[in-house]
This record gives C-alpha cells, sequence and structure tokens, in this order.
C-alpha cells in the first residue's frame, strides 16, 4: 500500500505534462488541482503599479506543486512606491511596468529613484526583494543587474529577457485597460511557472544538491539489458536532455546513477557510446545493482554527505518511484517522461534547483568530494595518520566582516547538513545586518590543502554582549569534517573577532534538530559536558574566554586572517 505522501507524488506526476508542456495552456494550467503537501504558508507583499490577479491564478499550481502556499498582499496602485503600511512578509515583490516611469523620465534618472526606493525597503525589511520588470529595448539591462546585486538579497526578474527567450510576445497594450496590465497572455504564463519555480523557488526553498538518475527509457530510450549498448536510442531530446544534466553537473549540482543493470554492461555503453555528452565519470556516485533503490538513494546521500532531502530522484517506472518515496519521504522526485523533451522541462523548472547566483564555492564541490575520497583512502593506507595529516599541508584563511562572501555565508547557515549549532538559518540580509552592528562579527572560513581548494565551508556569527560574546551561530559544511579541524575552525576564528578582546565569558547557542549531533557532540567536549546520562539542553552554554585564548593550534596548520 501507497503512503500518502507516494499517493500525492503521483498526482502530482499526472499534471507534469500540463505544467512543463512547451507551450503552457491557460485552460489546462486552471484545471489543475494540487492540494501542497505540509505546506507552511509563504507571505509575499505585491509592491505594484499594474495588475498582478492575472498572474494570481496561473501560479497557484505551480506552487502548489512545490509544496508552497502563497498569500499575496496586495498593495494599491502605486508609482511613488512608498510601501504604506507594510507588514513582515517571507518576499517583497515590486511588480513594476517601467514604461509608465520611462515615460516621463531618463533611465538613469529611474535608476536612480529605484535605488532609492530599494534602499528603504531593504533598511525596512529582511525578506528577499524580487523586482520584477521589463527594460524598453534599446537599454541596457546589466545597469539593473549592477543595482541590484549591489543590494544585499535583491533580485532582477527580467521579464523582457524571459519572454525574449522563449520568443513570446511581450506585451499586448489592446487589452491593457481591461486586464489592468500590459503583459501578453503568453507572457502571463511563462511568468506564472518561472516565478514560482525559478524565482520564489530560489530566494526561499533549500537548494537541490544533487540528481539521482535512472538509466533505461531515463537517459535514452530502450533497455540496455534487453538491447544492448548499441541498440538503445539516443533520441534528440535525449540529446539535450544529457546535455543540459552536464550543465547542472559543470555548475557544481551531484549525478548519481541509480540502475537495475549489470555494473558491466553499463561500463560498457559509457565507453563506446561517443554520441553520449555524459560519462561515467560524471556521476560522482554509481549505484549499479538490482537491489532497492531506496537504499540505493540511502547509500547516495551517505556518500555525498548530504540529506536525502536535498535529491532529486527522476525514473521512468512510476511504481518504483512509488516505492522510494514511501520508504524517504524526503525524497524529490519526477517521472520521466516518454518524451524526453518534456523531462528536460521538468528538472529544469523542479523548484529548489535554479539559482539567482551561482557561487563560486558550489563549482568546487565536485571535485572536492573526489579529494575527499581520495584522502580517506590515503589515509587509511598511511602508517602514521599524524604524518599524512602534516603532508596535506592544510591552510585555513579567517576572513571577518567581508560583505562580497555574505551570500555564500547565508547558504552555509541555511543547509541542514551536521555542524549546525543552532538552527538559525541567518540570511544574506540579517548577516549584513549583524556585520554592520558594533557589537556584531560574521566571520567565513576558507579551507585549502594539497589535494583541493574547498572553498569557504563555515561561518561563525557572534555579538558582544558586555563582558560576554555570544556565538550565535556555528556551521560547517560537511566536506570539511573528518579532517580534525573543527577546534581550530571555531576557537580561532572566536579569537580573531575584534569583538572577542576583553571578553571573559564566551557563551555557545545550541538548539537540538534531526541532523546536528556531530554539532552538539563537539560542543559537549568544549564545555565538559560529556556525561551521556546528562546531555546538553538547548539554551546557551558558557565557556570562559580564557580557554579560547589559551588554545594551542596545530602547528602543521597554516592560518591566514583578514580582518
Amino acid at each position: 500500500m501507497m503512503t500518502p505522501d507516494a499517493e500525492s507524488m503521483m498526482q502530482r506526476f499526472k499534471l507534469q505534462p500540463d505544467l512543463f508542456a512547451d507551450k503552457l495552456s491557460r485552460l489546462k494550467l486552471l484545471g489543475c488541482n494540487i492540494a501542497p503537501d505540509h505546506a507552511s504558508l509563504t507571505t509575499v507583499n505585491v509592491w505594484r503599479n499594474h495588475a498582478f490577479e492575472p498572474i494570481i491564478s496561473l501560479v497557484k499550481p505551480f506552487f502548489s506543486y512545490a509544496g508552497m502556499a502563497m498569500d499575496f498582499r496586495l498593495s494599491d496602485y502605486d508609482d511613488s512606491l512608498m510601501f504604506s503600511a507594510r507588514k513582515p512578509a517571507d518576499i517583497e515583490l515590486l511588480w513594476l511596468d517601467s514604461s509608465r516611469y520611462l515615460e516621463q523620465t531618463s533611465f538613469p534618472e529611474w535608476l536612480a529613484w529605484l535605488q532609492d526606493r530599494l534602499q528603504t525597503l531593504r533598511a525596512d525589511s529582511i525578506a528577499p526583494i524580487i523586482i520584477a520588470t521589463w527594460i524598453p529595448a534599446g537599454i541596457d539591462s546589466r545597469e539593473i543587474t549592477k543595482l541590484v546585486d549591489s543590494l544585499s538579497e535583491v533580485y532582477f526578474a527580467d521579464i523582457g529577457r524571459l519572454c525574449a527567450d522563449a520568443d513570446a510576445t511581450l506585451l499586448d497594450r489592446r487589452t491593457e485597460k481591461v486586464a489592468g496590465t500590459a503583459l501578453s497572455s503568453s507572457a502571463q504564463l511563462l511568468i506564472a511557472r518561472t516565478l514560482a519555480c525559478h524565482w520564489f523557488a530560489a530566494a526561499i526553498l533549500p537548494p537541490i544538491k544533487a540528481i539521482a538518475l535512472d538509466l533505461d527509457n531515463t537517459l535514452h530510450s530502450g533497455v540496455l539489458g534487453e538491447e544492448g549498448f548499441d541498440r538503445v536510442l539516443l533520441t534528440d531530446g535525449h540529446l539535450k536532455l544529457q546535455s543540459f544534466i552536464k550543465s547542472l553537473h559543470d555548475r557544481g549540482v551531484f549525478l548519481a546513477l541509480v540502475s537495475r543493470n549489470e555494473a558491466a554492461d553499463v561500463r560498457e555503453l559509457f565507453t563506446k557510446r561517443s554520441d553520449y555528452p555524459l560519462g561515467l565519470d560524471d556521476f560522482s556516485v554509481t549505484e549499479i545493482s538490482w537491489g532497492d533503490k531506496a537504499s540505493a538513494i540511502q547509500r547516495i546521500a551517505e556518500s555525498l554527505l548530504i540529506g536525502t532531502d536535498s535529491i532529486l530522484f527522476v525514473d521512468d517506472n512510476p511504481g518504483e518511484l512509488a516505492a522510494v518515496k514511501s520508504q524517504i519521504p524526503d525524497i524529490h522526485s519526477i517521472h520521466a517522461s516518454q518524451t524526453a523533451n518534456q523531462t528536460k522541462r521538468a528538472i529544469e523548472y523542479y523548484p529548489g534547483l535554479w539559482r539567482w547566483k551561482i557561487e563560486i564555492d558550489d563549482s568546487k564541490r565536485i571535485a572536492d568530494l573526489r579529494a575527499s575520497n581520495q584522502r580517506q583512502l590515503q589515509l587509511a593506507t598511511s602508517p602514521d595518520p599524524r604524518d599524512y595529516f602534516r603532508s596535506l599541508e592544510v591552510k585555513l584563511i579567517i576572513r571577518v566582516n567581508k560583505p562580497e562572501h555574505m551570500g555564500r555565508l547565508a547558504d552555509l547557515c541555511g543547509k541542514t547538513n551536521q555542524f549546525n549549532l543552532a538552527l538559525r538559518r541567518f540570511s544574506q540580509t540579517e548577516l549584513m545586518k549583524k556585520k554592520e552592528n558594533k557589537n556584531g562579527c560574521v566571520v567565513g572560513v576558507q579551507l585549502k590543502d594539497r589535494l583541493s581548494d574547498s572553498g569557504i565551508v563555515a561561518v561563525i556569527v557572534a555579538e558582544r554582549a558586555g563582558l560576554q560574546l555570544k556565538i550565535e551561530e556555528i556551521c560547517i559544511s560537511c566536506r570539511a569534517l573528518g579532517r580534525q579541524l573543527e577546534d581550530i575552525m571555531i576557537l580561532e576564528t572566536i579569537r580573531s573577532m575584534p569583538v572577542f578582546a576583553e571578553v571573559t565569558e564566551v557563551l555557545f547557542q545550541m538548539s537540538r534538530g534531526p541532523r546536528n549531533g556531530p554539532a552538539i557532540e563537539w560542543l559537549s567536549g568544549t564545555v565538559r559536558a560529556q556525561n551521556k546520562q546528562d546531555p546538553l539542553q538547548p539554551g546557551w552554554h558558557k565557556v570562559p574566554a580564557d580557554i579560547i585564548s589559551g588554545f594551542k593550534p596545530n602547528r602543521d596548520v597554516s592560518i591566514t586572517r583578514e580582518l
């Protein structure tokens, strides 16, 4: 018997052809009925100078598919963007018809005014801000991109670019008076899907970190074991699908292969099919066996050091998808269609996969995992572990209050990994505000060794209160664990903070979550509360400042500070 989660998933699969069609149908979208699973209500302030109502009815099935329930608070039409009677929200959306301004003023003047309005809203709200508009032909839209990039968690949803890429008509002035907006019907359909699946999802949902892919009738047409490597078909759609998946790999999304086949047959396929964009080396993990796929995906998560809630599973067999969902309720799933182009669009628009920005450290993730496997192999065969760690030539770079890294540090705070002490989930805007507080401090730690540059792998957020320093969050990427570096990354970083000077106590905030046991175990050792009969309770835990002041780091680790 299928679980309720699996039954709900199957209902979603039935609507994939309508939601991810090449040409969206207004009638079919309005007929979609999906009840969002376990959805908490997301509130959106919509600041507008033209109608948003036509989008609301179209966007609902996409939000439901994403597991989100939305509450749109529509402002009155207001070209001045005064943000009157603003209430706290999860997202601030500026829904603007730019032509209403540019008919009256020049683009540079409008941009300067818009900057003032965005700064005003940013000062009053910690929510992500999305400005959705279009720039007339002949004006360089990169100027507005530069503007939003200069502000914390402000994003430009370029409606004009969206329509141009889809070869869709942007405006229809004939219906403007009736509809309240100049956006064409085809533009509204595109915006609805992109708003829910890309723009909003990227602003508030945890990212998808890995895609676990079936092989037969998913990455090609046919069954390898029955037809042989030279007879399975790489259709034009499958070619595009594989190319798109490879592009995800190139920007740091893990790929895993989960296939019921003989391993030798799969190796032969990828060796001899030179027309395949994907190679076997593109998969960070391969699970090729006749065992159940739920167990295989659990092993994939363990190998990648991520949770199963960060994995998107793609398979052509609904029964297989249901079986996995029944055993792993938090897995994300897509039913691979017989039409590979539709599978490509379903992956392309899967909520949480598209990101507003690709951080440099994202692209390092796959190479770093490969290096981690190499470290473990070398450690296991090393006669002296201390000599081995010395040979790694570990380097730590401690960066204090660096605004250019706040996006990456916010990503670390949002992760559901094993070393997240307080589970505070600081946003980029909150980190920027903390940095600007004279008593606050936000520090990122970059990790390198002779095998790889792991990038920024840790963040510590602190605020001084009198003679106490409160550590409000410590997050360390799982990729950095297992190298015996936790003490030096945390204690040396705290000691490097300007706000640490002259404090007498350091307080660590701790919350218990489903996967942060390693962080709590580290804190237990630090506060000398290792008695298993008396485990640490959530809350604040004191450590005398002189313990941290007297910490002696491993001399084999090179430490650089950027204050």
